[in-house]
């Protein structure tokens, strides 16, 4: 008896196995029509979905009550529902290129864009509408039908009032129907983001003073050029010749070049504090970050190495572009880290850091400021700076680090002159 149950069941398997291959295989069918519906009906516009539904009634209305009009009506509406519908099937015949000019401005200047639409395809393209949302608003453009490999131009104008950074895009093109009952999404470019810098003052150069050494320290990595001599090798092509040692070359028989020890340029690190907890309001914020950005883009110009640390943002280089794109996106955190462990995350970044600078708002007390000044190497020197609009500039305090109140950005460089070397 068990056996014949076995049996019988061993028989059943296949069965079973089909049974789930074929419900698996329906569900999945009836996944892709649900989300091809789904497409369609986000095509329909709301004056489709008026459409749609006096059909509707009408067809239930005309069939229940024997109502040959209204049976006329619902067939009105399937005709134009698919008359327009032709309007939006298919792929789309234009591609879409966005291009900002400069990508990178500073608050309160403007960057222009440029939209090209062409067309990629062998037969004219229908007129569109371009569609290209800038930050929170959307740009709407209207395109004429295009011959194949036509293209044409839209401008527009982003104005920018604060640091940030604008997402622009992507675009879209509009195909729609001349009666508005579909409205289809078609081809899109990529989106891209316009960088608003924050606003700097000139600062006087900060000067050799600020270098640990007027050479630098040596490392082991190998250059042409350099300082630091380590020996002699033979010429190869392309070798500077003012580096040709003659007395050695002629001693030898062949030419010899020096070789030198790549030496290493002191850092400085500029530090910000994004704990809303350390400011007033949002205009401290962003004039901390106008320090910063002026502190740093002095730096470059000097040709120093810089660190520039703001929350979870950081960046480390000479290019003035790095260093202020990061301070672009910094923005106020609540689960920030506190300014020591910001420090700890910037010395490691930086080797050979000679200046540190430190920025928070008004709501930062000294021993915050001094506990993080004491997290950088002791031979270090450190400059805290303390934001209030309004306030009056001066030192108020020395320890690990000079305390500076800070006002307004004009106090920034007579500020620094009094503490900074030259």
């Amino acid at each position: 008896m068990t056996a014949a149950v076995t049996d019988r069941i061993r028989s059943l398997s296949p069965r079973v196995e089909g049974w789930r291959e074929s419900a698996s295989g329906t569900a999945r069918m009836a996944q892709l029509v649900v989300s091809r519906v789904a497409r369609i009906a986000s095509t329909v516009s709301p004056l489709g979905r008026t459409v749609v539904a006096i059909g509707i009634l009408a067809w239930v209305g005309g069939w229940r009550l024997g109502w040959n009009e209204l049976m006329v009506l619902a067939g009105a509406c399937l005709l134009l529902l698919i008359f327009a519908g032709l309007f939006v099937v298919g792929r789309s015949s234009v591609s879409i290129d966005v291009r900002l000019e400069p990508p990178r401005v500073v608050a309160g200047d403007s960057s222009a864009g440029q939209v090209t639409v062409r067309n990629s395809t062998g037969r004219r393209s229908l007129p569109c509408q371009v569609e290209l949302p800038v930050g929170r608003a959307t740009a709407l453009f209207d395109v004429v039908t295009l011959g194949p490999g036509e293209e044409t131009e839209e401008l527009f104008i982003v104005p920018t009032e604060r640091r940030g950074v604008i997402p622009v895009g992507p675009a879209t093109s509009l195909r729609g129907d001349p009666l508005g009952l579909y409205h289809r999404k078609a081809a899109s470019s990529p989106p891209t983001e316009l960088i608003v810098h924050p606003r700097t003052i000139a600062l006087s150069p900060f000067g050799s003073g600020l270098l640990r050494d007027l050479e630098g320290r040596t490392t082991a990595d190998i250059s042409p050029s350099d300082l630091a001599f380590h020996a002699l090798r033979e010429y190869s092509p392309g070798d500077d010749r003012r580096h040709v040692h003659w007395r050695s070359s002629a001693r030898v028989g062949r030419l010899l070049v020096r070789q030198f020890l790549d030496t290493r340029r002191s850092t400085l690190c500029a530090v910000v504090d994004c704990r809303p907890t350390a400011y007033g309001d949002d205009a401290e914020f962003e004039l901390a970050l106008e320090v910063a950005g002026s502190i740093a883009l002095r730096a470059c110009r000097d040709g120093l190495s810089s660190v520039v640390a703001a929350g979870e943002q950081a960046a480390v280089g000479v290019l003035p572009h790095t260093l202020l794109d990061a301070l672009s996106r910094a923005s106020l955190n609540r689960r920030a880290a506190d300014l020591p462990t910001v420090v700890g995350r910037a010395t490691a970044q930086g080797a050979d850091i000679s200046y540190a600078l430190l920025v928070s708002g008004s709501a930062s007390t000294d021993p915050e400021l001094q506990r993080a000044a004491a997290r950088f190497p002791i031979d270090v020197r450190v400059i805290a700076i303390r934001v209030q609009p309004g306030q009056r500039a001066g030192i108020v305090g020395r320890g690990r680090a000079a305390v500076l109140h800070l006002g307004d950005l004009t106090d920034l460089p007579p500020l620094l002159r009094m503490e900074m070397p030259v």
